[in-house]
């Protein structure tokens, strides 16, 4: 065995902060090795080389690392990264299956032309891949599995103490959600967002930062939460910058966001579940010329070897604060807004998913952002849905994850306090059964589509699948229900989580009032008996 290449080991020291993602990783020698027993991972897990090579200067400045992966006619450049105390690591998902190969490359003569080989093999269990978009605005798993995102939101939960840290993913292990957006830098911020991280991203003393020196448990912590989430089935929606800080981390310079960037890159992009968001609120006067939004994303574009999806965040609702969206290095819209009436116009224009990342929280700050009700949080998840977008939560409520800290989900995660998850989770079930991808959005709007309550959302499959959803009570609801054969009505009461009204309804044109708000109606085209 070269002895520059350790043995990954799920007992051995250098497994440190992953290891919940042992099961998926491989490591590997440079020894000859029969083709018949090659060192094997499933295709979009991790197969992870670790090298050993020097500890003195700073590598992190110093020492440049990557390997080139290849498959038949592919070739894939990797970069790899330094992890401290001589630990040099580089991760690969393999996207096909087969056997591949591999050579390093490195400024470091003991760590260039390291080869190897590995399999890759057919995927089981849950792993569907890493989500993709599909027939321009929507999303599936690249094994082609569907894909509907239930979003939540807990921005800075992986820079507090440990134990809130594990009753969010105890309570994340629960919920109904399969997406959450999550910051890497902590965040300061009113409403309890005041302490100080358990780590800091960067050597920090006499509130001076060394951004040449990351400090690797931060960023060990970071990525075996990401592992977890992956366990989960959840994607982790990675924000890489923001404004809401007090310790330098929004204002390092052109210089050192790119490395910090590139850093990131080398360490989480072959999680099959990470997403990138260059930004939280990109276009807060404190960051929006300070930061080279396009030129970041445009990196990403050019050089994330496993391409992940990239989005950018929003300030204000209003389509003026967006960025804009038909950049080539931006794969989907992720907007701050609950303007479901602008959804069509919305996805037409950037031609790409539109996702209502921030449609206001559940919860009680005075701040309006922040206080919806669970009727009203739950009741925004069938409004953006049926236009067409994919929604995601907030709660803002104080939980007792902490009897120290003031703790609510938006921010730190740890307990769920509000009323509407249960609810999501009702919806999400509804949607588990409708072929989203397939199904166009229409909304009618009322007499003044701005008070959201007033409008109709209907989501159709011609001659096959009919959905209406309408907030209030008294509205009528209008389809014309194509074909021949008849159709089963359901009328769903989405907030007491039940149907109160089955019956067989004859195509043509069909007219239904709410009896009740946040109504949901669903008419299927009844097949013959066999």
């Amino acid at each position: 065995m070269n002895p520059l290449l350790t043995l990954f080991s799920c007992f051995g020291k250098k497994l440190r902060g992953l290891q919940i993602a042992c099961i998926w990783l491989t490591a590997i020698s440079c020894s000859p090795v029969d083709s018949e027993k090659l060192n094997v991972v499933e295709k979009w897990r991790i197969f992870e080389l670790a090298l050993e090579g020097p500890s003195e200067g700073n590598p992190y400045m110093e020492v440049a690392l990557s390997a080139v992966f290849s498959h038949k006619d592919t070739e894939i450049k990797v970069p790899g990264f330094y992890d401290g105390n001589g630990d040099y690591y580089i991760r690969f998902s393999p996207p096909e299956t087969g056997e591949w190969s591999y050579i390093t490359q490195s400024n470091e003569t003991s760590l260039a032309k390291q080869q190897g080989k590995f399999k890759a093999v057919d995927p089981t269990g849950s792993n569907h891949g890493p989500v993709e978009v599909y027939q321009t605005h929507y999303l599936r798993y690249a094994d082609g599995s569907p894909y509907f995102a239930v979003g939540t939101t807990a921005y800075q939960w992986t820079s507090v103490d440990q134990h809130i840290q594990e009753k969010t993913l105890a309570t994340l292990a629960e919920a109904p959600f399969n997406k959450i957006r999550m910051c890497v830098f902590p965040k300061s911020y009113i409403y309890g967002n005041e302490v100080e991280p358990w780590a800091y991203p960067f050597f920090r003393e006499d509130e001076e930062n060394d951004f040449s020196r990351p400090n690797f448990e931060f960023f060990q912590n970071f990525e075996r939460r990401l592992a977890q989430l992956q366990k989960l089935g959840i994607q982790a929606d990675v924000i890489l910058f923001h404004p809401y800080d007090r310790w330098g981390y929004s204002s390092m310079g052109a210089t050192w966001n790119e490395r910090y960037v590139r850093y990131v890159m080398a360490r989480f992009s072959a999680y099959s579940n990470l997403w990138w968001s260059l930004a939280n609120e990109w276009d807060v006067p404190e960051i929006k010329d300070a930061i080279d939004w396009e030129g970041l994303g445009t990196l990403l574009q050019q050089e994330d070897p496993h391409q992940r999806l990239r989005g950018i965040h929003n300030w204000y609702g209003s389509e003026d604060h967006f960025y804009d969206h038909t950049a080539e290095w931006i794969t989907h819209t992720s907007t701050q807004t609950s303007q479901f009436y602008n959804a069509e116009r919305w996805r037409e224009k950037y031609g790409k998913p539109l996702l209502f990342d921030e449609m206001r929280y559940e919860g009680d700050v005075p701040s309006g952002w922040g206080n919806l009700s669970g009727e009203e949080m739950a009741s925004y998840f069938w409004m953006a849905a049926f236009s067409g977008g994919y929604p995601t939560h907030g709660d803002t409520y104080e939980n007792k994850a902490d009897d120290q800290t003031e703790v609510r989900w938006w921010a730190k995660g740890g307990l769920l306090a509000g009323s509407s998850p249960d609810r999501i989770a009702y919806f999400k079930q509804w949607m588990q059964q409708t072929p989203f991808s397939e199904m166009k959005p229409k909304l009618i709007p009322g007499e003044d589509p701005e008070n959201l309550s007033t409008n109709q959302y209907y989501l159709s499959l011609d001659q096959e699948l009919y959905w209406a959803y309408a907030a209030a009570s008294g509205q009528q609801l209008q389809i014309t229900l194509t074909g021949e054969t008849p159709y089963q009505l359901q009328v769903i009461d989405t907030w007491n989580q039940k149907v109160v009204e089955e019956q067989e309804v004859i195509s043509g044109n069909f007219s239904f009032q709410t009896k009740q708000p946040y109504t949901a109606i669903r008419l299927e085209r009844k097949r013959a008996s066999p």
